[in-house]
């Protein structure tokens, strides 16, 4: 089996090697000089063994000792991605850069966002002529809205570091955009920049996304108006930006959001037709050769047009090993041709073996590859229209299967009918990519191109209708998943186990399945045993809001102001991974101005807060406090707003080491707390800038 999947073993050994240098620090920080004499005594050891002809059943070394050199090629490729991307500059005042856009902009609300390369003009050696990109605002206006890819600005401003997460659980930002190389962001105003010129770093990448902007102007020119411009523009180009966050929702609930993300399934289609139009080019060798240089440049031209994501290149890498293969008619082994496009790009980028995108789309075709054809064989209908309905079951189930344990580890959540779904979604899809290829080939020819996208605009408001009905369906979508990174492996292991008991009749692997199972439901007891013991005082970290919450088991009680509460996407961006991990759900409570008992948990007294056994004053100004000869003993002071009475006052009436500023507290007044606080030797905490607080009891 090994024989014919090199590949696979060189991937494995590989992605060992980016793995141990991205959580070994020591190895991430060795000298590159050692690692080439380490490889070069390895590679002399494996060519010695390899000539000196040792008996067969000794051969395992030698495969041993060329893994470990593999395993040290990813290190090194790795540690120098590393090195390569190190953050040596951080000004605290604004200063002048030169910068190439090596982004397609994108529109927000208030700015134009774009990722440029920049360099330093007129700064000394402290100033970082090595910082490589940085993701800048534009303030938007009539001359930002125009910018484009390759367009040369120079601008006055202060690179900031990204933010990491500040509270359990919160999506990690600023390694999200570290992945990617970017270290530092800028908001730039109307009047600290300038456009001077135009020299695109990749003229492909450029004319690629001038066409992408002329193709997306098309469909809106002909028909294709709000939601189903929006799905037509991520489905044929994969430009998802403007997509409400209701209509992403939708498809989320409905388990098709990789309809609307460019993947496989969009450049396996457009192959699928080229290959089917390019058909007559076959008879002779010469034709075989054309036909294949075709295919490989329209495939490379749209994956280049619809960004070149992690998934796309995996598939355009796939299908151009497919086509190579079928044209010097090669046996193509599909895992190792996926194990190629795999090692491929991240010899490339190391990084992307942790992108979510990455992850899940190999893991996608992973499952297919090797759960599809076992079920499918399991049942057999005569009737082809039946079989087909079975065959697109069983390939959305296969993916799902092999997708499911990355997907509740990152987004807690699992769509249960997207079985339902796809029976529908996988024909619109096939036959909207494909009227969309028509649309663009027409697309010159006013009344055709018309007419084309009035069926476009058709199937795809068919394709958002049916995806819509899924969320009144009984049980729409399982929230709050959890699942720790130790169950996700046992899971998979467990599906690999029984999938070999089954198809391979391996009676061997009874007992690690058993074993897995076991591990799964002791991980799963542990988790249930910390969510019904916690007990939890958290204030969080939430910009301008004052958050507090309070956890005994599953129960618990969110207070917050009533501009959060109603702000259920904002809120769910801070807290949704939290109530994962702690088994909880939200149940907001608008702090109340009277004395009350809250949910027979909390009790408020004035401006505290009692909860099994700890005392918190919520200090915001509202109450005017003097000086007390026996000072009263509380647990915790939280500052709230620009009002909050100032720590000397404070001090006088109250004992407390713990003082914790909240994120309702503008700049200016957390200075001032935080001096005076140094000044009374008193401990203090800033949400803002530390990170929420998580008080165990």
């Amino acid at each position: 089996m090994w024989s014919i999947r090199p590949f696979v073993r060189i991937l494995f050994f590989f992605v060992i090697g980016i793995l141990l240098t991205k959580y070994i620090t020591v190895i991430s920080n060795i000298d590159y000089g050692w690692l080439i004499v380490l490889s070069a005594i390895l590679l002399v050891a494996v060519v010695t063994l390899t000539l000196s002809k040792i008996p067969h059943k000794y051969n395992w070394i030698t495969g041993l000792l060329f893994g470990v050199l593999i395993t040290i090629s990813g290190m090194f490729i790795s540690t120098e991605k590393l090195n390569s991307e190190v953050i040596t500059m951080h000004s605290t005042t604004p200063k002048t850069y030169f910068a190439n856009i090596i982004s397609n902009p994108i529109e927000t609300n208030q700015a134009v966002k774009v990722v440029v390369r920049t360099k330093g003009i007129n700064a000394d050696t402290t100033n970082n002529l090595n910082v490589k990109k940085v993701l800048c605002y534009f303030a938007k206006d009539s001359v930002s809205m125009n910018l484009k890819y390759g367009d040369l600005v120079v601008f006055t401003s202060k690179l900031t570091i990204p933010v990491g997460p500040m509270n359990p659980g919160e999506f990690d930002y600023q390694s999200f955009l570290g992945m990617d190389g970017i270290f530092f962001t800028t908001y730039i105003s109307s009047n600290n920049w300038k456009l001077i010129g135009y020299h695109p770093s990749n003229y492909v990448i450029a004319i690629a996304g001038n066409i992408r902007q002329k193709l997306l102007n098309t469909l809106s020119e002909n028909g294709l108006t709000g939601d189903n411009y929006a799905v037509a523009a991520a489905v044929l180009l994969g430009y998802d930006d403007g997509m409400e966050q209701k209509l992403k929702q939708d498809y989320i609930m409905a388990g098709a959001m990789h309809i609307l993300c460019v993947s496989g399934l969009h450049v396996g289609i457009i192959y699928l037709v080229l290959s089917f139009v390019l058909g007559f080019l076959r008879n002779t060798r010469f034709n075989n050769i054309l036909r294949a240089i075709i295919l490989l440049l329209l495939v490379w031209a749209y994956a280049a047009i619809t960004g070149l994501s992690p998934s796309v290149q995996r598939a355009s890498l796939m299908i151009s090993a497919f086509i190579i293969g079928s044209l010097l008619n090669r046996h193509r082994d599909t895992y190792n041709t996926l194990a190629v496009s795999a090692l491929l790009l991240l010899i490339f980028n190391p990084n992307l073996i942790f992108n979510v995108g990455f992850q899940l789309s190999y893991a996608a075709v992973l499952g297919i590859i090797t759960f599809h054809q076992p079920i499918y064989r399991l049942l057999y209908f005569k009737n082809s229209i039946v079989d087909k309905i079975w065959s697109i079951t069983v390939l959305s189930f296969a993916a799902q299967l092999a997708t499911f344990p990355i997907a509740t580890y990152y987004f807690h959540f699992f769509p249960p009918w997207f079985w339902l779904t796809n029976l529908f979604t996988f024909p619109l899809s096939f036959l909207i990519i494909t009227s969309g290829l028509v649309f663009v080939i027409t697309s010159w020819i006013p009344i055709i191109s018309q007419l084309v996208g009035m069926a476009l605009s058709g199937l795809i408001f068919m394709l958002n209708y049916i995806v819509g009905i899924v969320k009144f369906l009984p049980v729409s979508g399982i929230e709050n998943i959890y699942t720790s990174l130790p169950m996700v492996i046992s899971i998979y292991l467990l599906i690999i186990f029984t999938f070999l008991l089954i198809y391979k009749k391996k009676i061997h692997l009874l007992i690690p399945f058993f074993l897995s199972i076991i591990i799964i439901t002791i991980l799963m007891t542990y988790h249930s045993y910390n969510v019904l013991t916690q007990k939890k005082v958290v204030i969080y970290s939430i910009n301008k809001h004052s958050v507090f919450e309070f956890i005994d088991g599953r129960d618990q009680v969110i207070i917050s102001d009533s501009s959060l509460i109603n702000s259920s996407n904002k809120l769910n961006y801070h807290l949704k991974n939290s109530r994962s991990d702690w088994g909880i759900t939200n149940n907001m409570i608008q702090l109340p101005k009277l004395d009350t008992l809250l949910l027979n948990m909390i009790s408020k007294r004035g401006d505290f807060i009692l909860y099994d056994n700890l005392t918190i004053l919520i200090n915001n100004g509202t109450t005017k406090y003097y000086p007390l000869k026996d000072k009263l003993s509380v647990d915790l002071i939280v500052m709230c707003g620009k009002e909050s009475t100032n720590i000397i006052v404070l001090s006088k009436v109250f004992i407390s080491n713990n003082i914790i500023i909240d994120s309702s507290v503008p700049p200016w007044k957390r200075k001032l707390i935080l001096k005076e606080c140094n000044d009374l030797g008193i401990s203090c905490h800033d949400v803002s800038t530390e990170g929420a607080l998580v008080l165990n009891l």
